[in-house]
């Protein structure tokens, strides 16, 4: 009877296994979105500077970007993921290769 009680306990627990537990209440959800745009917001500030982006700054931005899609990344979703990773490229690469190399590098975990 316990080995029964011990496959059923370890059956249960195996079938949550995978399964997506959390779901994002919208105050949550405001708090990703304003970290994102906080990032966004620190990555646009030096590329539209009136001299070259600094690329240690930038990487570092770059690098705490890939941090929050990580973070985040069970609420957001693969698709949505990539999409972030992607769309961002654009406003890195010109003023920093090696951020957008991070960024493609990340984006092929998804």
């Amino acid at each position: 009877m316990r080995r029964l009680a011990l496959l059923l306990l370890i059956a249960i627990m195996a079938a949550g296994c995978g399964q997506k537990q959390h779901h994002q209440t919208e105050a949550e959800r405001v708090k990703m979105e304003n970290e994102f745009s906080q990032v966004v917001l620190n990555i646009g500030s030096i590329a539209r500077g009136t001299g070259p982006a600094d690329e240690t700054t930038m990487e570092q931005y770059t690098t705490d970007y890939i941090k929050l899609t990580r973070k985040y990344s069970d609420d957001l979703g693969d698709a949505e993921v990539r999409k972030r990773l992607t769309d961002e490229v654009p406003q890195v690469q010109p003023w920093c290769l090696q951020c957008g190399v991070l960024l493609f590098r990340e984006r092929a975990k998804y």
